[in-house]
Parts: C-alpha cells; structure tokens; sequence
C-alpha cells in the first residue's frame, strides 16, 4: 500500500528494538505482561542463606547503621520492612558477587551490571506484593556497603549504612534488577499500578532517588518534570543520572526541561538507552542524536545512532543524514530511510541534487535508484521532483543495449540493496569507445562480480573479459570510488573487496594511490586498511606496484607498515631469484622516455623537449634547444587533441618522477658509501642504460675492477665513457662495477677538475665529500664520545633515516632512546640520544641530548673499512656542527 505524506509523519518503531528498549506505561510498543519466575524465589532464598554468616558479622560491625541494621534483621524475621529488604538485597549480592570481582581485578561492584539481581525482583513480589517490591527497589540504591581494607578480608563487605545516594551511582536501577522491575511494573493492571504510585510517594528523599522512582513509573509526568527542573544540582562525573534521566523523559516538553542534561554521553550511547528514549520522547530526541553522531568514531556506536536516527520521520532527520553520505556508517541508514519514507525521499533527494558537487552526484544516483525501483507503481512527486529526474538521467552518458553489454554483466542475478545504492551513486563505467556506458543493472552485476575479489586472486576468465571491454580510466574512476564509498557506509578498518577489487580495476594508477595512501598513513586512525592496501600491492606483482611497496617499506612511519611491506617485497624478490635491492635496481620505470632520457611533447605546430637535472627535476626546451621555465598550456592554434594530450603527460611525468626520484638518489649515495657492487651486464642494462635513471648516472665517477685491477672512469653524454684525462676508455663485458668513494679515487684533484670544467654538478656529494680518519686511540676502542653531551635538532636525527640508520627497541612508556647502524659486514652501530623519540609521535621533543656512540660486544671501532669509519664519523660532524 502506498503510503501518504502524513502516514510518514508517524513515529513507528523497528520489531528488532523491541528486546532492548524498556517497557513504560502508554508507550509506542505495546507491553506484554511477564509472569514471575518460580525459580527465582529459590534462587534468591538459598542465596540468602548460603550468605547469611557474612551478613550477620556486617549487621552487628560496630560502624553499621543501627537503624537500618535492626531493620535488616526485623526482615530475616519475616516482617514487611522496607528499608530492610533492601539493606539484606544490597548485602546478599555483594557477598555473592564480591569474590568473582576481586578475581578479575574489580574492586567496584557499581563497574558491572549482575543479572543475578533481577531474580530479587520476582522474589520480592512473590513475598510480599507488588507495592512492596516496588519500594524496596526504591531503597536499595541509597543502601551503602563498606569493605574491608586490604589488612582485613577484602572479599567481605564491612559495614552497611544509608549514604548510598550520595555517590551518584544507581546500579540497581540501571541493571537487569531494575529493568525487571520496571517491566513488572508496567504489565501491572490499574488498581495495581495506583497502588504502586501512592506506596512510592513516600520515596522520594533525594534527587537521585526521585529520578530512580520516576525510571520505575516513568507514566508519573509531574514526578518526570521535578527531575528534570533539578537535574543541574547533581554532580556531573560518575553519575547515573544522564542514563536514568533518557528513560524517563516522555515528550519534547521534558527533553527541553532537561536542558543540557539531554545528552547522549558516552554511557548512554546504547541500544537500551536510545531506543526507550524514542519510544518515549519521539523525534524530540533527534537533535542529541546528531550532537553524539557529530563526535562518535566508534564503528559499532556510529551504527547504532544512525540506525536510530533512521526512524525519526523528519525533514531534518532525513536531510541531517542524506548530506553525510560520505560519512561513516551512513549510507546504510539512510538506505533504510529511503524505503521507510518514499515520499520524504523524493523531495529531500531532489533538493540535493542541485550543483556539481559530489555530494549532489551522489544523491542524484539514489534519487535515480529509488525512482527506478519504484517504477512498477509510479507515484505523482510533482512537477518540481519529475523534472529533476529528467534532468538527472539527462546529464548522464547513453547506456549501451543489452547486446553491447559485455557477456559476463548481462546476465540479471541478486543483487544486494547495498551494491545496488552503490550502483546508483558511483561514476559511470564506459565502454571501450568512451561513447557508452554500463546499463545499471550491468553495473550491479559489474559490483557482484567484484565482490569475489581478494588480494591474491585474479579475475575468471569471463570477468576479465568484461573489464578488458571496458574504458580503463572510467574503470579505474568506478573502483576508486567504490572503495571510498564502501569504506564510509561501514567500519573504515574492514575494506575486504572493496580495497581487492582494485587490483582488478584500477591498474597503476590505483597502485600509485594505494602507495600514497600507506606512506602518508599517520598510524592513528587504525592500520588494518594501508596493512590489506600492502597485500593489494603485492597481490598485484607489477613494477609500479612493487616500486610502491619499496617507497613504503622507506619511507612509511608506523613500523608495522614498514615491516609488512619489507617482508612483502622480500618474498617478491625471492620468487624472482633475487635480493631485496636487486629487486629495487629494477623496479624503476621508465616513464615512457626516449633512448637518449628525454620526452618529446607533440603540440601539433611545435614541440617541446623535457629533460632532467641532476636531481631528476624536469625541465623543457623547445625545438632549438631554448630553455623555457615552464610547458606553456594548449594555445588556440594547437591542436586541439594532442596539445592537450601533451600538456597532461607533462603533468603526470611530474608526479611521477617526483614520487621515485628523492628514493633513487638516495639510494645510488647509500651504495657509494656501501660499496655496493654490479656486474658489468646489470650496470649497462640497469643504470647506463636505463632512460631515467641515466641523469643520475652521467653525474658521477664509477669504479670498474676485475682480477685486482680497479679502473675510474664516467658515462659520458654520448654514452661513451672517459677516464681522468677524458679519454675514451673501452670497458670489459666482464668485471664489477661499483660507484666511487672519495677515498677510493687516487686522481681525485684531476676527477674534480674534470667535473669542473664541464660544469657537471652531481646528484648528491661525492668527488668534494668531506672525508676522515678514526685516532689510534679510537681505532682501540668499541666507544667514541665525539658527540657525547652533544644538543641538536630532533630532525637532524631523525633524518640519520635517509642514510640507513635505524630507530632502536621501544623501551619504557614506548619511547625510542637510540639509532642504529648496521654497516655493511653486518655490524651494528649505535647512537643513545634523549629523551628520545616516542613511537607514535617520534618528533614530539624538539632537541636531544646526544650520548656514546658504541659497537657490539667485542668489536672494536677499528675493524671497520675505512670508508665505513669515514661515513659514520661524517655523520657525527654534521651532528655537532647542528648543536646549539
């Protein structure tokens, strides 16, 4: 039946709330009276019984309350004594409980709600009638037991008085006790439930035991509305009063009342709380609603206020949620609204269509969807609604007939209502010719289809014909998205498919972004996303996106990613028969440069000509060799598709280049000081000819050696390579060859002369590096204290990163007190610094107290190579020349 626009003006709750909301007297869900439980009025005398000893030693202490004690004992007698019952209640479930807390280190009985407790309700009415129990429960929150101290018998209760209101806690009320008795208590026929409100009357000493008679009767307005006038007197930290208080509250007018005190805190944010404060207040509950949804980070909380938020049948409600779409774990909820008020979603989806934002494009799928899905009985939505639709449909790319859909996607199957709002809301996928798009249940299938996807699999044979007959950017465009979407509508942690599945529509691109994602990762949001990202990349085995999993296993900050990554490309390389830096040696791209290291942009009319410096920044000339400072965007009298075509391969030669080229210089300087080496073959394939990484390569000295012979020489521009005298020099196939160290060249004057005069200036210091030499007395030893009581920059020794060194083991409080070197025989160097560098936060002192640098037990500072004691003692130069 269709439903009307007042008929979605109607508060209606959810059957699956019905177990967890409290039960009051007139309220939305019809109550249905629970019968007592034989079995509790057992249960609760042998408990009794069992505890009677321990009860017996309280009520005669010394400290105890004598009025209250000779109530408790005027109950064991079987009198109807009020205060009694509650006194022998309170102390029955503290000596019954009080072991099980100390065992799992709870000192507090208020910490936890014991179900236990409920069967005193029943037991209660059973004994002495409804009125009876009623008050009783009224009492038991402001009874107070007092321990033992740990020099006693911390498992027993001591004392007992009557300060317990003053606490603020109401357990009782809160708990399973207090719920059963309210629900009792609510079932009760009118005679009964009169006789209830007169016996409670007399109830009411204090705020908080008011507010506990009124969660008892909540159907008592005028009991309601002095809470919520004296609210504000009671102390706000460890107070049952915001929980209580949700519970009670009847209509707008008590939510107002409330005042401040109508929050939804942290405690308050379960299903319990939220839904009986629906059930009772309505839609007046909606704005605390979105205050706690405004800053709640929690998953499973976020689902449960938006899911709450979801029955509220307000313009506001509706349009509060459908302007967070990318939020977290909303789109489910509003998916709900959407079919719970069709009309409400027709105008609030076509209001929000309105601009070009994505925001806009997105509540266009879903009024799209819906108008779609309720086609087979059309409604009349206006004239203002209907030609938003159109234009909707209007603006979007010509769906391809079914015969030109690709095989795998024709076929209709189930589709879930989430991967058909995805369909609705994510960019249009086209075909090969960019001229058509994907019918939408196409595109459902297409979503089904990838939600098979894991890191390590690859697509059936039929899907991947079907990705292969679609536009790859489009493609690449619709899985991005996906991901981003899939991510908001649930936890941000659990991706699954959502994030494989880009590995199966988004190329290298996707494998660009998935790097970025993982290296820009603060580790504060939760890891689990970069770490399945890692497995996407690997999962993927292509040169981009090992070449990503490298730049992450540098340059990441959470050590988990690091790590992962590391042992990701490890096994990559091992599949391919080599090392970790071999597999690096190789992974650097090419970008599409020519033989010589250039580009050619082709405008139509003229053409520019990029190349780079020695740091692999890109610059352009024209045709005669002009320098220009910058591409000069399409003009005019371009043609209009290659200049354009051009101008955005510039772009994106850019990133790309900026992306690997601080990581390839580094890493071609760590070799210098490593003495890495290369066979000839893999130096003239890997490095002499490789169009890239040629501009680093032409800048510096190598070192060719073979049978004890060691020959210096440099790549010249012509591919040629010349010795000191810049002769042409011819290199054996054979041999190794490594990059020079300083300390290595015995013609370094004339090296630097040669550099000089070509004006060649290189990628990172090498002919004009600073070298040095350990003393005797230093040689000797396993200590050095040339920086010792040193201060300089944080920075200055984080960045000891770039070079090789390493953070240390977290030690006290998660705080990293030294960086380490391992050299390249396999021997560790360390550096102590303080206060050192916190794990999550490793910048967060901005100086440190340098100390001792010292080896391995037994190594002494003269087994090293004089290359590697030139580098570490340049190291702690540049330290000291930081000090302040």
């Amino acid at each position: 039946m269709e439903s009307s626009d007042a008929d979605e003006n109607v508060l209606v709750l959810p059957e699956a709330w019905r177990q967890a909301l409290l039960p009051r007297r007139g309220g939305r869900t019809p109550v249905l009276p629970p019968a007592l439980r034989p079995g509790a009025i057992e249960t609760v005398r042998a408990a009794v019984a069992a505890s009677r000893p321990a009860i017996d030693a309280v009520l005669a202490h010394e400290e105890s309350d004598v009025g209250l004690a000779e109530s408790a004992r005027a109950y064991l007698r079987g009198e109807a004594d009020v205060s009694g019952a509650a006194a022998i209640a309170a102390l029955e479930a503290d000596v019954r409980e009080r072991p099980r807390y100390r065992s799992v280190g709870r000192l507090n009985r208020d910490d936890v709600f014991r179900d236990a407790d409920a069967d005193w309700a029943d037991f209660l009415i059973a004994e002495h009638g409804l009125a009876f129990a009623a008050r009783v429960f009224a009492e038991i929150d402001g009874v107070r037991t007092v321990w033992s101290g740990w020099d006693e018998r911390p498992d027993r209760p001591r004392s007992v008085d009557r300060d317990g209101w003053s606490g603020g806690q109401a357990p009782w009320a809160e708990g399973p006790a207090g719920q059963r008795m309210r629900a009792l208590l609510a079932a009760a026929g009118d005679a009964d439930h009169a006789a209830v409100v007169t016996g409670l009357a007399g109830h009411r000493r204090e705020p908080l035991q008011r507010l506990v008679v009124s969660y008892l009767v909540p159907s008592q307005r005028d009991w309601v509305q002095e809470c919520c006038r004296e609210l504000p007197s009671y102390p706000l930290p460890a107070t049952s009063a915001p929980e209580l208080l949700w519970c009670v509250l009847g209509d707008e007018d008590q939510v107002k009342a409330a005042g401040n005190w109508a929050s939804f805190g942290d405690w308050s944010r379960n299903p319990r709380v939220i839904y009986t404060a629906i059930d009772g207040a309505g839609a007046a509950v909606a704005p605390c609603l979105r205050w706690a949804l405004d800053d709640e980070t929690d998953p499973e909380v976020r689902r449960l206020l938006v899911g709450a938020l979801a029955v509220i049948p307000t313009d506001d409600a509706f349009r509060y949620l459908a302007t967070r779409l990318r939020h977290r774990n909303v789109l489910p909820a509003l998916l709900e609204m959407i079919e719970r008020f069709p009309l409400r979603a027709y105008r609030i989806l076509a209001e929000l269509t309105a601009g070009t934002s994505e925001r806009a494009r997105m509540a266009a799928g879903l009024l799209d969807a819906h108008h779609c899905a309720r086609s087979a009985a059309p409604v009349d939505v206006g004239d203002a609604v209907t030609a938003t639709i159109e234009a909707v449909r209007a603006a979007r790319v010509r769906e391809a007939s079914a015969s030109e859909t690709p095989r795998a996607l024709r076929k209709a199957g189930p589709a879930t209502t989430m991967n058909r709002a995805l369909a609705a809301m994510l960019p249009q996928v086209l075909l090969k010719d960019g001229q058509r798009a994907l019918p939408a249940e196409a595109t459902v299938q297409l979503v089904e289809a990838l939600t098979k996807a894991t890191p390590r699999r690859r697509p059936a044979a039929r899907v991947q014909e079907a990705l292969d007959a679609l536009e790859p950017r489009s493609l690449f465009e619709f899985g991005w998205t996906l991901l981003g979407t899939w991510r908001t509508s649930g936890d941000t942690d659990r991706a699954g498919w959502a994030l494989a599945q880009l590995g199966w529509t988004g190329g290298d691109e996707a494998a660009r972004r998935l790097g970025a994602m993982a290296r820009s990762w603060t580790g504060q949001d939760g890891i689990r996303l970069p770490l399945d990202a890692l497995d996407v990349l690997a999962g993927a085995n292509t040169d981009i996106a090992l070449i990503q999993l490298h730049l992450v296993a540098s340059k990441a900050k959470p050590k988990r990613l690091k790590n992962r990554a590391g042992t990701l490309l490890r096994k990559a390389a091992a599949a391919r028969g080599l090392t970790g830096e071999q597999l690096a040696d190789r992974l650097v791209p090419d970008f599409g440069l020519d033989a010589a290291g250039s580009m050619t942009l082709d405008y139509g009319r003229r053409r520019f000509v990029v190349g780079f410096d020695e740091r692999l920044v890109p610059h352009v000339s024209d045709e005669a060799g002009k320098p220009r400072k910058t591409l000069p965007k399409p003009g005019v009298k371009d043609d209009p598709e290659l200049a354009p075509a051009a101008y955005a391969a510039f772009a994106g030669l850019k990133k790309d280049v900026r992306t690997v080229a601080p990581e390839q210089i580094r890493r071609m300087e760590r070799a210098m000081c490593e003495q890495r080496r290369w066979t000839g073959e893999e130096f003239r394939e890997l490095f002499a000819g490789h169009p890239l990484v040629w501009h680093i390569v032409k800048r510096l000295v190598w070192i060719h050696e073979e049978g004890g012979k060691a020959t210096a020489f440099r790549p010249a521009e012509d591919r040629t390579f010349a010795d000191e005298n810049d002769d042409v020099l011819t290199l054996p196939e054979t041999g190794d060859v490594r990059i020079a160290h300083p300390l290595h060249l015995n013609d370094l004057g004339r090296w630097t002369e040669v550099f000089g005069d070509y004006e060649i200036v290189q990628p990172f210091p090498q002919l004009g590096r600073p070298v040095d030499a350990l003393t005797d007395a230093e040689r000797a030893a396993n200590r050095l204290d040339r920086v010792r009581g040193v201060t300089v920059r944080t920075g200055m020794v984080l960045g000891l990163e770039r070079r090789g060194w390493r953070r240390g083991q977290a030690k006290d409080a998660g705080v990293q007190e030294e960086m380490v070197w391992t050299v390249p025989d396999g021997l560790s160097i360390t550096l102590d610094a303080q206060p050192g560098f916190p794990v999550m936060t490793p910048g967060e002192w901005p100086e440190q107290t340098l100390g001792s640098v010292w080896t391995d037990s037994g190594v002494r500072f003269g087994d090293l190579d004089e290359v590697t004691a030139s580098e570490l003692l340049l190291v702690l130069n540049e330290l000291k020349a930081d000090a302040r």
